[in-house]
């Protein structure tokens, strides 16, 4: 059996106030890089039907995107995984963690948090729960197997260098520290870098030579996006090989291989372990910041989780666990302000450290966008001591000739949605919402509402100042 694995993933782009995409000239043509990745591999492998023939697995906030825009290819998605069960007996998809964490890097309660996340938000897409889990860069130990095994995950993908003896395929029998156990599928590392930087040719050219079940893995923007043309290339290898293909759950019905030792803080994108997420380890070139933002967003942690402690007990553990059904469009009107906030804290707090902000040596659109989480997160504990100190500690990380100040924006939140407003009026288009912000017009004044949060910001529309209140 062959089986292809497609990681389906771009980081969270939204604005954390707006959660709106804004503009990034570098995806030009298109608006942005989910409009361009979307149209050069998303759509056409949707309509050519690849998905149907490969286990995949979709990051939750590329999943939602997506649904929103691009709800052609969400279908096709759906389709696909139910194709697999209908062919295979297993679905076709993976779930993903809600945010793309290095999971080995954050404390046992947020793993277990995004990981429960991401089962909640696959039940709630695919109408089943999930057999398997990719994990965020492959990143493993074997507390983050334990946490799987926790949320009833029966097994995730590897690469070879990351279990002893090298061995691939699978599944291979993990047995963990509580007693239980855990599988995993080993990606062959030959034919999937062939596949993924030397193209079909010499995919198939090695593939001659495998034996046995065949593991592979790798990007889902391969096809279309990295390499062009990828997507009828892969096409037509499915359509020459279709009574050979299968997906991780069929291989899985199979049963144990054999049992394996995992290599402990590794991943598969950085021959240093963990290192590309947390000291400058050399991977794309230097970057020395890596570090200090790796201690910052620490330290963000460990603030946003004292103020959470503190102010809701012990028993706020349990809402979080809970207020995905809010963060999947539920009603929050079971909370009071104070929890929401708090809830909010927690969630900006877990999607600033999503592992693109250190992945390049380069510092780009991802960095901000953690930096931008992390304020926002500080912001809603309330804590000025705090804030000041987070700005104190970004003006000491030094970034292309500059600080890390500088990715903090001047006008933000409510205030940048007043300011969207009154564009957007005085041009005639006025809107009644800017991202998840209500906007009530009251005489020569507005309202704007944060839904998140229930709060409430009074503006005057010739003079943007105003005052804040809560629902």
């Amino acid at each position: 059996m062959i089986v292809f694995h497609l990681h389906l993933y771009q980081p969270q782009r939204e604005d954390p106030w707006l959660e709106i995409i804004l503009p990034e000239p570098s995806a030009s043509p298109y608006r942005h890089w989910n409009e361009r990745v979307s149209r050069e591999c998303y759509e056409p492998n949707a309509e050519l039907g690849n998905y149907q023939w490969v286990s995949f697995d979709v990051g939750p906030t590329l999943m939602s995107w997506l649904r929103a825009n691009k709800p052609l290819v969400y279908k096709a998605l759906l389709e696909a995984d139910k194709a697999g069960l209908e062919r295979w007996g297993h679905g076709n998809a993976l779930a993903h963690p809600y945010y793309h964490v290095i999971l080995p890097l954050i404390p046992r309660r947020d793993r277990d948090i995004l990981v429960h996340w991401g089962v909640e938000y696959f039940r709630r897409v695919f109408k089943r729960s999930p057999e398997g889990m990719w994990l965020p860069e492959m990143a493993v130990d074997l507390e983050t197997l334990e946490v799987l095994a926790d949320n009833g995950i029966a097994y995730t993908v590897l690469t070879q260098s990351q279990v002893k003896g090298r061995l691939a395929g699978g599944p291979y029998k993990v047995v963990l520290p509580s007693g239980r156990s855990i599988a995993v599928f080993v990606r062959d590392e030959a034919l999937s870098n062939a596949l993924a930087f030397s193209g079909f040719e010499k995919f198939v050219e090695m593939l001659r030579g495998a034996s046995g079940d065949v593991v592979v893995a790798l990007d889902g923007e391969t096809f279309g996006h990295h390499v062009k043309g990828g997507d009828k290339m892969l096409a037509q290898f499915v359509e020459a090989n279709r009574d050979k293909l299968g997906n991780l759950g069929a291989l899985y019905e199979k049963g144990y291989k054999g049992e394996v030792q995992i290599v402990e803080r590794t991943s598969w994108s950085c021959p240093h372990g963990l290192g590309r997420w947390s000291y400058d380890c050399g991977c794309d070139g230097p970057a020395p910041w890596r570090e200090p933002l790796r201690k910052l967003l620490d330290w963000v942690g460990e603030v946003v989780d004292k103020a959470f402690v503190e102010r809701l007990g012990d028993g706020g553990w349990a809402l979080l666990r809970e207020y995905i059904a809010v963060v999947l469009g539920g009603s929050n009107e079971g909370y009071t302000v104070e929890e929401l906030k708090l809830l909010e804290a927690q969630r900006a707090k877990l999607a600033a450290n999503t592992s693109d902000a250190w992945f390049f040596a380069r510092v780009g659109i991802e960095f901000g966008i953690a930096i931008k989480w992390a304020l926002r997160a500080l912001e809603l504990i309330e804590d000025r001591a705090a804030l000041d100190e987070f700005f104190n500690k970004l003006s000491q990380i030094a970034v292309d000739g500059k600080t890390a100040m500088a990715f903090c924006p001047g006008v933000r939140g409510p205030l940048l949605a007043a300011a969207m407003y009154l564009a957007l009026s005085t041009a005639g288009a006025p809107q009644e919402r800017i991202g998840p912000y209500i906007v009530r017009p009251i005489n020569d004044e507005f309202e704007i509402v944060d839904s998140r949060i229930r709060e409430v910001y009074r503006f005057r529309h010739d003079l943007l100042w105003g005052r804040t209140e809560s629902l």
